[in-house]
Parts: structure tokens; C-alpha cells; sequence
């Protein structure tokens, strides 16, 4: 069995030596080919259907955005579009938890039930749907330009290397890169397989070697002691962020050999100091697009501005206040819905998230009281890290409805972890050798990070400064890496992203 990242990694290897090979000025023609054929392969038939039908709807809500003369027609065919995108997402979303339409889908098909799920969700809808809503938005307020050649907007919607996880990218930042026809610089493939090895050495070496652990102590939480269940939601933490960077490593790594440099979608959250620089840091594309295509929105929408005016006279903290919790809201409903529309997902993914963003912001007045009163508390180390494990464990309780099945499983396993809490750790989950492994992963993890917050960039250390001799180093390196210490081979069933699923 081969998983779709697999898939991915041998569509690039066969297509980069092409690429590289044919005139500059075919390529985007090769890469939309390579991309049809890899979305067709990852999605069969159905729902290589779906895409090019959602892609379609963007293309021609852009296209009569551009036509249209006034304002109020261009609004009009704006919201219907982004309605209809919108639709279309919910639907799909909605296909796991609404039974009845299974059952319809089932019957009207003539398909099997268990199967249902697995047909009718679109790979890499998540991701494409809000890049195609990005888009639209984008021409209308005239950030970006309507591209007339349906091929070409074709291609950048459905870009291979990021249409299964992102990122979200804009298209004012990629349709130079898309069709250039500039020569490719040796050091942008130096750094890409660099980073595409480092990103398949986190996740084959770290990520899954994880994952062997929190699903064995997860799905039967019962039969182990409540330590257990804390250690596994602690090491979930370290699997979900070396599983989702690997995958962001390994996407534009392969993009960087291509010439085409995709936005960054980490910047070392778990450093964070609070949960609004967190949701700075983690999936930032996705951040971006909440922040510029719904909370913005919204906050300057005419309903809100009306409210905020009403609550002036009441108190200045009202003003204020209800009008962002109100954008926090309608933010976080949409995270929900778009990371599975379940309960847990909508507890997890929204109702937690929003619920520590209000709550950061209604004590803002009094931290910004007691910063000023101890000026240098912010920038001392031991208060830092402390905030920074507060933050991470209070993410812990969002990452819970992650690895539960259900929003019921999911508040037991709080409860047993908190109010049963022993300290019995007799049963073996893991070989040492395997622990080991993790520790020294997270180390490096851990080491690569403190080097970036220190704005201290390895690609321009490595690509500029660095002997050539160290990169084939490094890389040999990398390579023996995967290769000892690697799950893989034919006894082992590789694991997707966990992203992957949305």
C-alpha cells in the first residue's frame, strides 16, 4: 500500500528530470499535465470531477467580477460564488457526520455504505476551496488580476505539490513564479532536496514512530492508567507538529526544485507566549486566510459597525470587545466545519480555540497592567518558558478531540486524566531503542527551531555559506538517517498526514 505523500514524492522524482529537461517555456504546460495526472491518481474519477467543477465555478465567478460595470454587480456575483465554493465544501464536510445523506448517496449510486466516505470527499477539497475563495476575493478588490487563460488558472489552482496540504497560497504570489521562464538556480534544488529529505526524516523517523504509541494508547485508552493518557497527549503534540511541518517540508522542498517558492506555513509555534501569537505561528496560511477573508470581513461589516456605535454608550470595554468576539465566532465556526463539522471536531477546532482567544483578550487590560508595573517581565527567560508551557498545555485539552473518536471519548479521557491520575507506567509501549529515536528527533526538532526564532536563516547558511562538500554531507547524512532508523519496508503500513484527512 502506498499512501498519497508517496504518491507525491514519485510524481516529483519522475517529473523534475522532464522539467528540467524540456524549454522554459513549456513548462507550466508539463506541470498542468503532471498535475491532472497526480490529482487523478489520488482521487480517481468522481472526484477529479468534483475539482475541476469547483474550479470551474471560481473561474467564471472571477470572470464576470471582471466584467461586470457596477459595484453592486460585482458584489452580487461575488457572494454567489463564494456561496456556491462554500456550499460545496459543507456538503462534502457534512458526509461524515449527516447519516441520512450516506444513506442516500449509498442507494442512489448503488454503493456500498462503508464505502461512501472515501468515494465522495474530493482530496485536497480544504485546502483548494479556500485557495479558490482567496482568489475571487482577490479580483474583486483588485489585489491580484483576473489570468484569462483558463489553462493557466487551472494550473494554479491545482498546483500538485500543495493541492493535498496546503499551503493556501495567493495567487499574486505565485502566478509570476508559475510562468517564468527564468533559469532555475542550482541552489534552489540544493536546498529543496535538503528539505524534502529533512521533511521525510520527520515523519518516517519521528512523526510515525509516535504515532505507533498515541494510537496504541488511544485506542483502547481504558486499559491504561491515567499516566498514560497524559504522556500520549503530551507526545501527540510532538507528532502533530513534526507530522504537519514534514509534510510543509516536503511540499516546498519539492516546489523549491521546481523554481517555485510556496509560502512558509510554521514559524516554531510552540514557542509561543500566548494563543493569539500561536495562531500566528501555526498553519500561518490558513491563519491568513481567517484573518483577511473572514474576521476582517466581518469585523467592518455594516451589522457590526452599527453594534459597535450602540455599545459606545454603554462602556468603552463593550465597544471594544463584543464586536472582536463576535468576528472570534464566526472565525472559528468556519475552523470547526472545515476540520471535520463533527462535535469533536467543532468542540476541538472551535468552541476551545475561540473560548482561549476571548478569554486572552478579556484579561489584556490586566497584563498590560502588570508588564508595565514589572517592565523586564517579558523578556525574562524562566516567565517566558513558562508561558510557553501554559500554552501548550491548554492546547492539549484542544488535542484530545483529535485523537478521541468521539466528543464523548474525548471528555472521559479528561476526566480519567485528571481526576485518576496514577503514576504506574508497568506497561511497556514502546522499545527503548524507539524512545531513544524520539527523544534525539525532538532534540533536533527542537534545535532546528531555536535556531529560526533567532531570525538566523539555514537556507541561507546552507545554500551561501557552507561548502559544497558539508551539503553532500548533510544529505548523505539525512539519507542514512531515514534509511536505519526509518518505519518503512513491506511489513509496514505507511501512515498518511494527519492533515491529510481534512
Amino acid at each position: 500500500m502506498t499512501s498519497a505523500w508517496q504518491t507525491l514524492l514519485l510524481f516529483f522524482a519522475i517529473s523534475f528530470i522532464i522539467y528540467h529537461l524540456i524549454s522554459a517555456k513549456i513548462r507550466w504546460i508539463f506541470l498542468l499535465i503532471v498535475s491532472l495526472v497526480f490529482l487523478f491518481a489520488v482521487s480517481g474519477p468522481l472526484c477529479f470531477v468534483y475539482t475541476l467543477i469547483f474550479v470551474l465555478i471560481s473561474y467564471l465567478g472571477a470572470y464576470y467580477i471582471n466584467k461586470a460595470t457596477t459595484e453592486r454587480a460585482k458584489i452580487e456575483i461575488l457572494v454567489i460564488t463564494i456561496a456556491a465554493l462554500f456550499f460545496g465544501l459543507l456538503l462534502f464536510k457534512f458526509t461524515n457526520v449527516i447519516v441520512p445523506f450516506n444513506v442516500f448517496i449509498s442507494k442512489f449510486f448503488n454503493i456500498p455504505k462503508k464505502f461512501v466516505n472515501t468515494i465522495i470527499i474530493p482530496v485536497g477539497i480544504s485546502y483548494y476551496t479556500l485557495i479558490l475563495i482567496a482568489y475571487v476575493t482577490d479580483v474583486y478588490r483588485k489585489v491580484t488580476t483576473f489570468e484569462k487563460n483558463f489553462f493557466k488558472y487551472l494550473l494554479f489552482s491545482i498546483y500538485f505539490p500543495q493541492i493535498l496540504m496546503g499551503p493556501i497560497v495567493r495567487h499574486s504570489d505565485t502566478k509570476e513564479q508559475l510562468f517564468s521562464t527564468k533559469p532555475i538556480e542550482f541552489s534552489c534544488i540544493q536546498y529543496g532536496i535538503i528539505r524534502i529529505l529533512w521533511g521525510i526524516a520527520k515523519k518516517i523517523v519521528i512523526a510515525d514512530r509516535i504515532a505507533l504509541i498515541v494510537n496504541s494508547i488511544f485506542g483502547n485508552y481504558i486499559a491504561y492508567p491515567s499516566c498514560y493518557l497524559v504522556l500520549g497527549i503530551v507526545l501527540f503534540g510532538v507528532q502533530f507538529y513534526a507530522d504537519f511541518s514534514a509534510a510543509m517540508d516536503i511540499v516546498i522542498g519539492i516546489s523549491e526544485c521546481l523554481g517555485i517558492r510556496l509560502p512558509e506555513n510554521f514559524r516554531n509555534p510552540f514557542f509561543s507566549t500566548s494563543f493569539h501569537q500561536y495562531w500566528q505561528r501555526w498553519h500561518v496560511t490558513i491563519f491568513t486566510f481567517y484573518r483577511d477573508y473572514i474576521f476582517y470581513p466581518v469585523l467592518r461589516s455594516k451589522p457590526i459597525t452599527v453594534l459597535k456605535k450602540r455599545l459606545e454608550k454603554s462602556s468603552k470595554f463593550n465597544s471594544n470587545h463584543i464586536p472582536i468576539f463576535i468576528s472570534y465566532i464566526v472565525v472559528w465556526l468556519f475552523a470547526g466545519f472545515w476540520h471535520g463539522a463533527d462535535s469533536k471536531a467543532m468542540f476541538g477546532n472551535c468552541f476551545l480555540p475561540c473560548m482561549y482567544l476571548i478569554f486572552t483578550d478579556i484579561i489584556h487590560d490586566y497584563t498590560k497592567k502588570l508588564y508595565k508595573k514589572y517592565k523586564n517581565l517579558q523578556k525574562n527567560l524562566i516567565y517566558r518558558i513558562f508561558q510557553m508551557i501554559g500554552v501548550y498545555i491548554l492546547l492539549c485539552f484542544c488535542w484530545i478531540f483529535f485523537v478521541s473518536q468521539t466528543l464523548t471519548k474525548g471528555f472521559m479521557i479528561i476526566f480519567k486524566s485528571i481526576f485518576e491520575l496514577k503514576f504506574d507506567f508497568s506497561i511497556k509501549i514502546a522499545e527503548p531503542k524507539d524512545l531513544y529515536i524520539i527523544l534525539v528527533g525532538f532534540i533536533l526538532i527542537l534545535v532546528v527551531d531555536i535556531i529560526k526564532e533567532n531570525k538566523i536563516s539555514i537556507e541561507n547558511f546552507y545554500t551561501n555559506k557552507l561548502p559544497v562538500i558539508f551539503h553532500w554531507c548533510a544529505i548523505t547524512v539525512l539519507l542514512a538517517i531515514i534509511f536505519w532508523f526509518g518505519l518503512y519496508g513491506p511489513n509496514y503500513n505507511p501512515m498518511d498526514f494527519v492533515y491529510f484527512r481534512f
